[in-house]
């Protein structure tokens, strides 16, 4: 594996650092590099998911640092996907370089990671930057936890529903946009020989889940009361979670989708793709980006979730956090970068190049036209974030591994109560507050 070091104004580079500790990167090839030894540079190190979002970010950079000649910072962007050889995903590399005391300068710090995080002192609050007056309301939200900005978001996205529209017409149906006329394209599916719903093991499961069951504490009057009455562990999480691993019992139990199937099939890969493009099911769950809607052979609509009687509503977040490590040995250039990339018109335009959703204040988002549905749905607020950061107890990737136990066999009082007893631990953990008069001990 060989990189090749570029100089535009910004000198950018990517390069692999060796992981300290349990030998990882072991037995891997450094790549080479291509240096001008005679320009004074500050180099940061930013570790990401894969190339793909390590590519985007350099092609960001370029464009808005160094622009003064006053400056020469190096960006180094190393991705978890060079060590897929190893076995670890990319949380397990990141928490290994951060625990190593001279992990990245920059990281993209995923969601369910932030309370521990926070916890272990890897966050750096950047609650006084600039940037922070250029995000969304609902984007610099879903960026604070326990008043700390952890994260400039660099894009914001969703979560819905893909479906076959012309695999619908076939039978009489039109997409549907609430909870019975849901149920009736999925019973008319399944009366015809067709799987409705082809899940996967992840998001596919986690999102109709919390839409099931926490829409009615996003929305309506008193939602502010009602987070608080839960983070603080007055309200069991129960109290709303309940509805949200019945609805995934009853699409197994109605036969509208196939719980053994969904945890053999892993997220946003060519496989599930490949089944939903074949006419195996009619629908699929997504995150809304602009490749989610090419390749298929048949006219497609995304949408938010029609699990209420009253409408739909979707899962929102911000998107590809990107943190500053307190530890960094070159911070004020680290901070300048996410300053730098921070600047509204520098979103807008990283979130075009994506496909996806703006986390700036202007809130732009791709014109597609198949997805007038759920953007509108997103436009009207009270959505469900994937996860809010005002709970001291996490939610993606707690309901994840619990609708997962749930398609294994287990029933929803057990995995109802399970989420009782985690949400009642972390909060113990992380908010520093004893429960509420609202549990009870069986």
């Amino acid at each position: 594996m060989k990189r090749k070091l570029t100089k535009a104004g910004l000198l950018v580079a990517l390069t692999v650092l060796a992981l300290v500790g349990a030998g990882c990167g072991m037995g891997q090839t450094d790549p080479e590099l291509y240096l001008d030894h005679s320009i004074p540079e500050t180099p940061i190190t930013i570790f990401t998911q894969n190339e793909e979002v390590s590519d985007a970010i350099e092609d960001c950079c370029k464009t808005v640092l160094n622009q003064d000649g006053s400056t020469n910072i190096m960006v180094y962007s190393d991705s978890a996907n060079f060590y897929a050889d190893e076995g670890l995903s990319y949380r397990e590399l990141l928490l290994k370089r951060l625990s190593s005391g001279t992990a990245d300068d920059l990281y993209l710090i995923p969601a369910e990671d932030v309370l521990e995080f926070d916890e272990k002192g890897y966050i750096y609050d950047m609650s006084d930057l600039d940037f922070t007056g250029n995000l969304s309301q609902d984007a610099l939200i879903q960026s604070t936890y326990d008043g700390k900005v952890f994260s400039l978001p660099l894009s914001y996205t969703c979560f819905g529903f893909i479906w076959n529209v012309d695999m619908l017409r076939e039978y009489g149906l039109n997409v549907p946009e609430n909870l019975e006329e849901f149920l009736h394209v999925c019973q008319t599916l399944k009366e015809n020989g067709i799987l409705p719903y082809g899940a996967n093991k992840d998001f596919a499961l986690t999102v109709p889940v919390m839409c099931a069951g926490l829409y009615d504490l996003y929305q309506g009057e008193g939602c502010a009361q009602k987070v608080e009455a839960v983070s603080n562990g007055a309200t069991p999480v129960s109290t709303y979670m309940e509805k949200g691993f019945a609805f995934l019992q009853m699409l197994i139990d109605k036969g509208y989708m196939d719980p053994e199937r969904a945890l053999d099939t892993l997220p946003s890969r060519e496989e599930e793709r490949e089944f939903f493009a074949e006419r195996n099911c009619a629908f699929i769950c997504a995150l809304y980006r602009g490749k989610a809607f090419r390749g298929y052979p048949f006219e497609i609509q995304m949408t938010p979730l029609p699990v209420l009687e009253s409408g739909s509503i979707c899962v929102v977040g911000a998107d590809q956090r990107l943190a500053v490590n307190p530890g960094s040995q070159h911070l004020d250039a680290a901070v300048a970068i996410v300053e730098a990339l921070g600047r509204t018109e520098t979103l807008d335009s990283f979130a075009n190049n994506q496909g996806k959703i703006s986390s700036s204040r202007n809130a732009t988002a791709p014109d597609i036209p198949q997805s007038d549905l759920l953007i509108a749905c997103v436009a009207e607020g009270g959505q469900i974030p994937n996860q809010d950061f005002r709970l001291h107890f996490n939610v993606w990737d707690t309901v994840r591994e619990l609708s997962q136990q749930l398609c294994q066999g287990r029933s929803v009082a057990e995995v109802t109560a399970e989420y009782d007893a985690i949400q009642r631990e972390e909060i113990s953990k992380y908010g520093g507050a004893a429960v509420g008069e609202g549990w009870t001990d069986d």
